[in-house]
């Protein structure tokens, strides 16, 4: 399964009216061999060019089809159909999953996240299938598929880091039910640069266990909890977070007596424990 960045013209094709129609939504794909092409479960993301200029849209690849079988509903859609006319390609056919409005997918945040150069005008298609987990590409989808999924899930914890300062700096609380503090996304997206999508205690890899809808999911914890910490620090996404998956990090916040859970004491007493 591979992760895609690809664009939709906004001057051309009307995917914000085809998503909200129709069930399915069909896609040049010329090319489906194993390395290259959009393949059966490759997860697809979707830039709108200006006046969007924004990722809004996450599919799956379902199937592939002839062009003959390009379906007449979704023709309502095009603005020009001057392009599709001279395509004698396949197509792809693509499983809604989400669409979000989130101003950290804009291209203008992109940019001012580093993920992308000033001139990148995120055109044509890019996939991380084949690229080693540092290629540029693999960091920034890996950094689309979080934004993606934070929509999905409400943290709990009150140290969950997923903060929104680029200099990571920790420690304003904000009142919501409980405690919850300051959270930057790319302190988060450099911690699982870092470490992978893995629980770094159990080893547990959503994508492996629930499949593509799960990629990407992790919940990233302080090691040391923000309430011991100073009020205004730099947190360092390396030495001061982890990714773990859920349960190993409702697990961290217990105690022993009253001391607090460590992550080489959890990791001793869940290999104790699958050991017997």
């Amino acid at each position: 399964m591979a992760n895609w960045l690809i664009t939709c013209n906004y001057q051309t094709f009307n995917l914000e009216k085809a998503y909200d129609e129709l069930s399915e939504i069909y896609w040049k794909n010329d090319v489906t061999n194993t390395d290259k092409g959009f393949q059966v479960g490759d997860i697809v993301y979707i830039y709108i060019t200006a006046p969007i200029s924004k990722i809004v849209y996450q599919f799956k690849v379902i199937e592939h089809t002839p062009n003959d079988k390009y379906p007449s509903a979704q023709l309502l859609f095009w603005k020009n159909l001057t392009d599709l006319k001279q395509y004698r390609g396949n197509f792809s056919v693509f499983k809604k999953l989400k669409k979000v409005d989130n101003k950290t997918l804009t291209r203008q945040s992109l940019i001012e996240q580093n993920y992308i150069k000033n001139s990148d005008t995120l055109q044509g298609l890019r996939t991380d299938r084949g690229k080693s987990q540092d290629h540029d590409i693999s960091v920034l989808l890996n950094y689309i598929t979080s934004q993606f999924n934070d929509e999905m899930i409400d943290f709990d914890y009150p140290d969950e880091a997923n903060l929104n300062d680029k200099k990571f700096p920790e420690g304003a609380k904000q009142i919501v039910q409980v405690n919850r503090y300051e959270r930057n996304p790319e302190a988060r997206s450099k911690c699982i640069q870092h470490y992978g999508l893995s629980c770094q205690i159990c080893k547990m890899e959503f994508a492996k266990t629930y499949g593509a809808f799960a990629q990407g999911f992790i919940h990233v914890h302080h090691i040391t909890p923000l309430h011991k910490i100073s009020d205004e620090y730099e947190v360092d996404p390396i030495n001061d977070l982890i990714p773990v998956c859920p349960n190993c990090h409702a697990m961290l916040h217990k105690t022993i007596n009253g001391t607090p859970m460590t992550i080489e004491k959890l990791k001793m007493l869940y290999q104790s424990s699958n050991n017997k």
